[in-house]
């Protein structure tokens, strides 16, 4: 017997991607004008985009990305580090990338990435079609998986000079967070635990930075 309560958490977290995201369509439509092999790294006054990249190390910051969308698809080993306040993040199909990013304001959308390690904080996170990857969240609504598998989730743990004050200015809650509630909209057996997700213990987890100097803290 599925979870009723679970079931409407999806239907309702669906509803409010459709009515919520209102760049998700624009994104498309640019993913979609491009070759599969046509880089793109762009910045306009709303948006920033990062397609058709391979090994790479991107660095944004704050005048970068402060209050816009940003498009992140089709990268292979990159690593981007995202300093400020971003509207949204949208990304997808990524292989082996490193995430880390300041507050987002709103949503991160994730969606057919594997082997790849993020590091967000924001309002939702929802995650489809991807395995093997880590998450460090920071997160005031229970974060999204669907047809996810080897997933693993531990806390925020990204350090910079400017973080508090991007908090503050973000609008996030710090007091609230649901890291470790993970909702499985494909697994239905109430009271067992989703076999996709997973938490990291506290001796795999790594630290992160977006000073320069220090990406990796441990």
């Amino acid at each position: 017997m599925e979870s009723t309560d679970e079931s409407e958490s999806c239907r309702q977290t669906k509803q409010h991607e459709q009515d919520h995201l209102p760049m998700k369509p624009q994104i498309e439509d640019l993913f979609s004008k491009l070759s599969a092999t046509e880089e793109l790294h762009s910045i306009s006054d709303n948006m920033v985009n990062v397609i058709n990249k391979h090994d790479e190390l991107i660095h944004f910051e704050s005048n970068d990305v402060n209050g816009k969308d940003i498009a992140i698809e089709n990268l292979e080993h990159c690593e981007i580090f995202v300093k400020g306040i971003p509207s949204s993040l949208h990304i997808k199909n990524l292989h082996g990338c490193v995430i880390i990013a300041g507050p987002c304001s709103r949503t991160v959308e994730i969606d057919e990435c594997h082997q790849c390690e993020f590091a967000i904080a924001c309002q939702q996170l929802n995650v489809h079609t991807s395995d093997e990857c880590d998450f460090y969240v920071h997160i005031t609504a229970k974060p999204i998986i669907e047809d996810c598998h080897h997933c693993r989730f531990a806390p925020y743990n990204v350090e910079y000079q400017s973080k508090q004050t991007d908090i503050a200015q973000s609008g996030l809650v710090w007091t609230i967070d649901y890291w470790n509630d993970v909702l499985d909209c494909t697994h239905h057996l109430p009271g067992v635990h989703s076999p996709n997700w997973q938490t990291i213990e506290e001796e795999e987890r790594k630290g992160w930075s977006l000073d320069v100097s220090s990406h990796h803290l441990s």
